[in-house]
């Protein structure tokens, strides 16, 4: 990690109600490689921002965020589901930084009665990709496992393989194209998710979901995206009802840092907003 912790993350443990980590796994990429590099890049990029977010009127100065650096990764699936069980056992929210996608079902899995939101390019929807089932590309099908029957709502979608298709629209999974994204307007789109995931959340942003040309530096990109003010204002919507999050995909080696700045005030919007939510 160099040393450098996620801004405004100066609160101790004990006393903190966000937990940052990084999760820098990067095995199974099919395109482009680099994404262990993401948490720290995102790091290094969250100090471009004021920690004062002004049309939320919240200072993130004033916030309680610890960062625990990055988990070793000699052991993805134990290190990962045993560190948010540790964090939300605590009471504390879970916030990890990837990596590839596949490490967000290792943290799914911890938690019990939570609906997923996931934004990504690519539907992820297949059993296993070159004898993995752990690959990247089926983040979704491993998260929609381990809910047990829990909904999980893959938004921003343009990328899907026949395969895919068939299986998802056997298994009767909802998921939002990036094209019905822009027919229904961001209001919309709420209250469409709203309808379709109920009770606590857990966010997955894989962004990729964001269309690369405000995203360029990720693994695999995929034109015709959605706008990250979408992203940002649905994260936003929903943040009160979350109790864990991620950001993942983030490729440094494809970036000029951009992305990383982008997934950096995400997150910060997503603690800004969860703070907000609780003052209410």
């Amino acid at each position: 990690m160099g040393g450098t912790l996620f801004s405004d993350a100066t609160a101790a443990l004990k006393d903190s109600k966000y937990v940052i980590f990084g999760a820098p796994l990067d095995i199974t990429g099919t395109h482009r490689r680099g994404t262990k590099k993401g948490p720290e890049s995102i790091r290094h990029e969250s100090y471009t921002f004021e920690p004062f977010v002004p049309d939320l009127d919240i200072d993130l100065e004033e916030v309680d965020i610890y960062d625990m650096g990055d988990l070793p990764m000699k052991n993805p699936r134990k290190e990962i589901s045993e560190a948010v069980r540790e964090i939300i056992g605590a009471e504390k929210v879970p916030i990890m930084m990837g990596g590839e996608h596949s490490v967000s079902p290792y943290a799914v899995e911890a938690f019990s009665d939570v609906s997923v939101l996931v934004f990504d390019a690519h539907l992820d929807y297949r059993e296993e990709l070159h004898g993995d089932p752990n690959n990247h590309a089926c983040a979704t099908m491993r998260m929609r496992h381990v809910l047990k029957g829990k909904p999980i709502l893959p938004v921003g979608i343009r990328s899907i393989c026949k395969s895919e298709f068939i299986q998802a629209k056997h298994d009767g999974l909802n998921y939002i194209t990036a094209d019905k994204v822009r027919e229904l307007g961001t209001k919309r789109l709420i209250d469409l998710i709203e309808d379709l995931l109920p009770g606590k959340l857990y966010i997955s942003v894989d962004i990729d979901g964001i269309d690369p040309s405000f995203a360029p530096g990720v693994g695999t990109p995929e034109p015709y995206g959605i706008d990250p003010i979408v992203v940002r204002d649905v994260i936003r919507h929903f943040a009160g009802r979350a109790v864990g999050f991620d950001m993942v995909e983030v490729c440094p080696p494809a970036d000029n840092g951009n992305t990383a700045a982008l997934a950096a005030r995400l997150i910060k919007d997503f603690i800004a907003a969860r703070e907000k939510e609780l003052m209410k």
